[in-house]
């Protein structure tokens, strides 16, 4: 079995499958495919159904979920305790424009393959697949291993919130293949608010506008007046875990990912004006906290101008952070060292990951993935052949020495 060859090959039918989210495309054909592959591998194979009901509440795109079923995908090996729980997302966002190869088949140039989720994540899927059959059809698994690949980690992580928080799966040690690329080991992330800030007025005609209230112009004064004392804020409360880049220690906000207003014609004076945040929290700090802050900072601004505004708060997921003394980053990262030569650096990630679900349950969790930095959710994204071998081959050990896990445990 030529590892890389299968691996690239399997990659490719995972990129040949466009599930993309939103709506969620497709689920049905990739879950099947996974569970064919697993079951070929002697493991036990179960493809569970998310509610509507479940995603009704929890899906942040709703409705475009209606008609697009989600589909969880868990199989294990054994009955007995779990060694290691790796968890990994299928879903895609939209290609966008710009491709110079079809975003959705697979193509090699220049040992690189490019296609939609090459990096963000259908390599890390590929590779510990890969790896997964290499140990088995050798005897070589030496453990208990539970796999669960999700939906709609690019929604919020709605496919693992199920898993962990209704289903009730609360492995002691996860690895998530997210990309963090070979160099590097994330141990958690930031947490995340978004939601929206409405801004009313009185709709009117564009040619009186003395007659009527503009709430988009209410709205961009409000927004000139909160940037620097929120800024303020959070450069005062500077995070001491290990971030690639000295700005990311510190809570962030970005507005206007996304406006809007009632008018939406020119000659029409908009009566009410709406604007996105996204809040970025570190753990020191944490969600409430920081939304408190801004919230009231809006309130309180708004009122001193005089301007009718409310802030509603709609994705809440907070920072988490797996501790550096860790067994399982311990582990990991010995096996990742003796393979590439080097010590990969350990980091927490400014975006956010499905260990978020998994901590709040007390799992010690890992990220650890190939991919090429800065093509995830990118036109021309790619993944190259040597980040594909070599995380092959890491899979590999790390199943191969799960015994040595157990001891840690």
């Amino acid at each position: 079995m030529n590892l890389v060859e299968h691996c690239i090959d399997l990659l490719s039918q995972l990129i040949e499958i466009p599930t993309v989210n939103p709506p969620g495309t497709n689920y049905d054909r990739m879950a099947k495919l996974l569970k064919s592959y697993l079951e070929e591998l002697g493991f036990e194979v179960r493809i569970i159904e998310i509610p509507e009901s479940y995603l009704d509440q929890h899906y942040p795109y709703a409705p475009q979920h209606r008609g697009y079923p989600r589909y969880l995908v868990l199989a294990r090996n054994c009955s007995d305790r779990i060694d290691l729980h790796v968890n990994g997302h299928y879903d895609v966002v939209p290609p966008g424009d710009g491709w110079s190869y079809d975003p959705f088949k697979a193509t090699i140039v220049e040992n690189r393959v490019y296609g939609r989720g090459a990096t963000d994540m259908k390599s890390g899927i590929a590779c510990m697949l890969t790896a997964l059959r290499y140990v088995v059809e050798r005897n070589e698994l030496r453990g208990c291993v539970e796999l669960a690949f999700v939906p709609d980690e690019e929604s919020g992580g709605i496919g693992t919130k199920y898993l962990v928080e209704v289903l009730g799966v609360a492995p002691r040690y996860v690895l998530i293949a997210e990309p963090t690329t070979s160099e590097r080991i994330a141990v958690g992330h930031k947490g995340m608010v978004r939601g929206v800030v409405k801004v009313f007025g009185r709709q009117g005609h564009a040619s009186r506008p003395w007659r009527a209230v503009n709430a988009f112009e209410k709205g961009c004064l409000l927004v000139s007046k909160i940037l620097e004392p929120f800024h303020r804020y959070a450069r005062s409360k500077p995070s001491t875990l290990p971030f690639d880049e000295e700005e990311a220690k510190f809570v962030t906000v970005a507005l206007g990912g996304w406006v809007r207003t009632s008018a939406m014609k020119d000659n029409v004076i908009p009566g009410e004006f709406s604007f996105s945040f996204d809040m970025r929290t570190i753990p020191e700090v944490g969600n409430e906290e920081a939304f408190r802050f801004f919230e009231n900072l809006v309130k309180n601004v708004a009122k001193e101008l005089g301007i009718d505004a409310v802030v509603e708060k709609r994705i809440d997921i907070p920072p988490a952070s797996t501790p550096l003394d860790s067994p399982l980053l311990s582990f990991v990262k010995s096996i990742a060292s003796s393979i590439l030569g080097f010590e990969p650096r350990i980091f927490v990630n400014t975006g956010r990951y499905d260990l978020v679900f998994y901590r709040s349950k007390g799992s010690h969790v890992v990220v650890y993935g190939p991919g090429a930095k800065g093509t995830a959710h990118a036109v021309n994204e790619y993944v190259t052949i040597e980040e594909l071998e070599k995380f092959v081959r890491i899979y590999v050990e790390i199943l191969r020495r799960l015994e040595k896990l157990r001891e840690l445990a």
